[in-house]
């Protein structure tokens, strides 16, 4: 379906979620989701959030983040129904993450909001990253940036704009031998298809 940088790798247990983390905070040998600037930088007279309506704003900070997705959904998906809570440096925002994993502890989803930040920069910025789509999921827009080809290292980052000015990262990450052959940018996209609907309204 829709695509961000790290090696194609086994992701098991807490390594697993460490790992995750790592990817989601760091984004230089993984998602490569990290904006180049913070909101507004070379641009301060546009507010962070201009030109991004949403007619239905959630507030995906309103509940804790291991219920931004539903027991059912996390089954859907093929993992557990239970998430594991971490720390989420995107961009140095230090917001959580909660990290879901099957059974074996191969295939992840990880879902973590960031506040104060828009599609808009990745927009501005969309030269920057290989992999580039811009799409809607459940009348929400959806931004896909990747440094590297998500078919290529297994792993996918996307945002979706949950309010003006909120975002919802989603990122999904398969087995080592199912790089090249099962799209983990499906698993992050399936992940907000059967979870946005559910988030508080804000």
């Amino acid at each position: 379906m829709r695509a961000v940088e790290s090696a194609p790798r086994r992701v098991t247990g807490v390594v697993g979620g460490l790992v995750l983390v790592a990817v989601l905070a760091a984004c230089s040998g993984g998602a490569g989701m990290q904006p180049p600037a913070t909101e507004g930088s070379g641009d301060s007279t546009t507010p962070a959030g201009s030109g991004e309506r949403i007619a239905n704003p959630k507030d995906a900070t309103a509940v804790g983040v291991c219920e931004l997705l539903p027991a059912e959904a996390a089954s859907e998906l093929g993992v557990q129904q239970q998430g594991e809570k971490s720390t989420n440096e995107l961009g140095g925002s230090g917001t959580p993450a909660c990290t879901w994993e099957s059974r074996d502890g191969l295939t992840s989803v990880a879902l973590s909001p960031a506040p104060d930040r828009s599609v808009r920069i990745y927009r501005k910025n969309r030269s920057q990253y290989v992999d580039y789509e811009e799409f809607e999921v459940g009348g929400y827009p959806v931004v896909r940036a990747n440094k590297v080809k998500p078919m290529e290292s297994g792993s996918c980052g996307m945002f979706i704009a949950a309010q003006e000015n909120q975002l919802v990262q989603s990122f999904a990450a398969v087995p080592a031998e199912q790089v090249g052959k099962s799209d983990p940018c499906s698993l992050a996209e399936k992940a907000l298809e059967l979870s946005v609907s559910s988030w508080p309204d804000a």
